[in-house]
This record gives structure tokens, C-alpha cells and sequence, in this order.
């Protein structure tokens, strides 16, 4: 096997154990003696490949936020569908790829919803493809059929983005008490999707 490959292979083994560990245990709690031990990895073979803990957290983040985007983009939609339908089916691909991908659930709630403060702009960097693809999914839709007169477009998406940040700060709690990460995922994605049903009902033209 040739030197790069070999790089590659460790490399990758560090990240998936990475991923595993700051998906159990978010940023705060995760631990690079807890990563080496369950997974028989020397701390200094780590160290010969990432800077430090906070970087590998931040290449874990943006591996989530970059799937995520692309599994959303596939998402097939179909223009002839109401805004509803075609709604329904943007949150259900949020639902498919965490339900294929569920070490990645962890990493998504602690970037969304626990960032480390010192992380912030890092973080803010990693999810902007995801924030820009939700932006323009929420904007063809818009696009997708006539508005009341006075209404803006992206009036709309502003307000919706300010809608989702008291919906975030308000599934904090609910995650904290709730049995099963999964299922208040489900319950937050359900109450989004009904929030935004009834923003739309406000400002299309009936």
C-alpha cells in the first residue's frame, strides 16, 4: 500500500471515531482519551494528523453540514406539487438522511443547537451551503405561486429564519427532556413544517 494511501486510511479511521465520539458526547463532554481508548488509537497518531480537538470537531461538522446539503439537493420535488406538498417533502428528506445517518443526528443538534462559543464564526463558515440551500428552497417555493400584494419574497424569509431561531432555542429544552434524540427531532421537524404551513396560508395570495 503506498504512503498516501496508508495517510488516507488513518486519516479516515481518526474521523469516523471522531464522529462516533462528538455524536455521543457533543463537543463539551467528547474526549480524545475516551476517542483513543474505545477505539485503540495513540493520541500522538492524532496529533500527526489534526491540529487539535477543535479541529477535528469542526472537519466532523462540515462532513454533516456538506451530506446533509447534498441529500437535500437530490431531493426530488416536484414543481406541479402546492407549496404543501412540496414542504412536506423537504423535511421529509431531513427525516430520511438522519434516519440513514444517525451519528450524524448528534453532530447536527450540537452544532445547531450547543456550538462552542470559541467555535462560533468556524461553525457559522462550515453550515453556510446548508443555510444557503434552505434560503433557496424556501424561495422557490415562494416563487412557486402569487403573494398578497405588499409581501416580499425575501421579507419572508428573514421573518421565517428569525421563526426557526425561537423554534431552535425552544427544541433545546424539549431535547433535554425528551427519551429518544430521534424522535424530538421528528416532533421539532413536524412542528416546523406545520409553522411554516401556516406562515404560507399568511402571505399567499388566495
Amino acid at each position: 500500500m503506498k504512503r498516501e494511501e496508508k495517510n488516507a486510511l488513518s486519516k479516515q479511521r481518526i474521523l469516523d471515531a471522531a464522529i462516533e465520539e462528538f455524536s455521543k458526547r457533543g463537543y463539551d463532554a467528547a474526549s480524545l482519551n475516551t476517542l483513543c481508548a474505545e477505539h485503540d488509537i495513540s493520541k500522538g497518531i492524532i496529533y500527526h494528523y489534526f491540529k487539535d480537538k477543535d479541529e477535528l470537531y469542526l472537519l466532523c461538522a462540515a462532513d454533516c453540514f456538506d451530506r446533509l446539503t447534498v441529500h437535500l439537493s437530490a431531493a426530488k420535488t416536484n414543481t406541479a406539487d402546492s407549496p404543501e406538498m412540496r414542504l412536506q417533502r423537504y423535511f421529509d428528506a431531513r427525516l430520511h438522511f438522519f434516519a440513514e445517518n444517525p451519528l450524524y443526528l448528534g453532530i447536527f443538534l450540537n452544532a445547531v443547537l450547543y456550538p462552542p462559543t470559541h467555535l462560533a464564526a468556524e461553525l457559522a463558515r462550515v453550515r453556510e451551503a446548508f443555510d444557503r440551500q434552505n434560503v433557496l428552497i424556501l424561495t422557490t417555493l415562494l416563487e412557486s405561486a402569487p403573494l398578497r400584494d405588499g409581501i416580499a419574497t425575501g421579507e419572508i424569509v428573514a421573518d421565517f429564519r428569525m421563526y426557526m431561531d425561537y423554534f431552535n432555542a425552544r427544541f433545546r429544552t424539549v431535547l433535554d427532556n425528551a427519551d429518544s434524540p430521534k424522535q424530538a427531532l421528528q416532533e421539532h421537524e413536524e412542528r416546523c413544517h406545520r409553522q411554516l404551513g401556516i406562515l404560507l396560508h399568511g402571505v399567499l395570495e388566495q
